[in-house]
């Protein structure tokens, strides 16, 4: 990740410093990098506990990772362009797993359940429709999975990828002793596949093993909140504090389960009916520190 963000800077900054130094008063080029301090609650965990529960929340495993962007505004012109993209890779997530004795919790013992994986890219065109509020058109992409395994007892991959449309609208304030406030609220509608692959070993059934392999078409509807405090150090370099909250409502079309043993099949799809669970919930809330120039 640290290689990629320093392979961007020095790439852009020829032209973006000469640039700079045509016009100092247009400031055209927007880039920053951010360090987030990440709670999740991804989508793969509500997977892995649906199926090998009972499992809760390690409170003290957060996720931390970097955030790069870059926005260029078009010369005499309300339109210009953004990006942003971040990457999570997770060793070793865990949960907490409960012992229970007469429907009592009598343990919690912290137990890894896997590598998670996270990308997120946002790509669009902004417009500054007055001084103070940008809207934003354009797309995302994300994609993340949970991975665990031993070639002899079992394998796990929880996982989903989609693409699709976001609309956003961004308001920043006037500066006041070089400090100023800026906020965004970003609706997104994402289409693809979930991928729900797990099988492990089980001398009870048929055939000796359990194995399943399925991708649902998933629609995702979400939204998107960022507040933040920046103060300019001189008119080019900036730092904010912010706060920034995801939540994505996922919705695969069909969950059932085909294994090849019945038994089996039958008492998780029996399951899944009762509890009648059509949509799942994945979550972020990030304190970020951001830091940045603007030329």
């Amino acid at each position: 990740m640290k290689k990629t963000i320093s392979l961007i800077l020095f790439l852009l900054s020829t032209q973006i410093f000469s640039q700079s130094t045509m016009d100092s008063n247009k400031k055209l080029w927007y880039i920053s990098i951010n360090r987030a301090w990440t709670n999740a609650r991804p989508y793969e965990i509500e997977q892995y506990t649906d199926i090998f529960g009972p499992y809760k929340r390690n409170p003290k495993r957060d996720i931390n990772n970097h955030e790069i962007n870059l926005r260029k505004k078009f010369s005499d012109s309300k339109f210009g362009i953004y990006s942003e993209f971040y990457e999570i890779v997770k060793r070793d997530l865990s949960l907490k797993y409960l012992t229970y004795q007469n429907k009592t919790i009598v343990g919690e013992d912290p137990t890894p359940i896997g590598n998670y994986f996270r990308l997120h890219t946002r790509f669009g065109i902004s417009y500054e429709f007055s001084k103070h509020i940008n809207i934003i058109f354009g797309s995302r992409f994300f994609k993340s999975e949970l991975t665990d395994g031993n070639s002899n007892n079992f394998q796990i991959r929880f996982g989903q990828k989609y693409v699709g449309p976001e609309f956003a609208i961004e308001i920043k304030t006037d500066t006041f002793h070089n400090f100023y406030l800026e906020n965004r609220i970003s609706y997104f509608l994402l289409y693809g596949r979930s991928y729900h692959n797990y099988s492990f070993r089980d001398r009870t059934v048929d055939q000796g093993y359990i194995n399943v392999d399925i991708e649902p078409i998933t629609r995702v509807e979400g939204i998107e909140g960022l507040l933040k405090i920046g103060y300019y150090f001189n008119p080019n370099f900036f730092m904010t504090l912010g706060y920034k909250y995801t939540y994505q409502r996922i919705r695969p079309d069909d969950l059932r389960v085909y294994s090849g043993d019945k038994q089996f099949d039958f008492q998780v799809n029996t399951d899944y009916g009762f509890r009648k669970i059509n949509s799942y919930l994945d979550s972020m809330n990030s304190i970020i520190l951001e830091v940045g120039i603007e030329l």
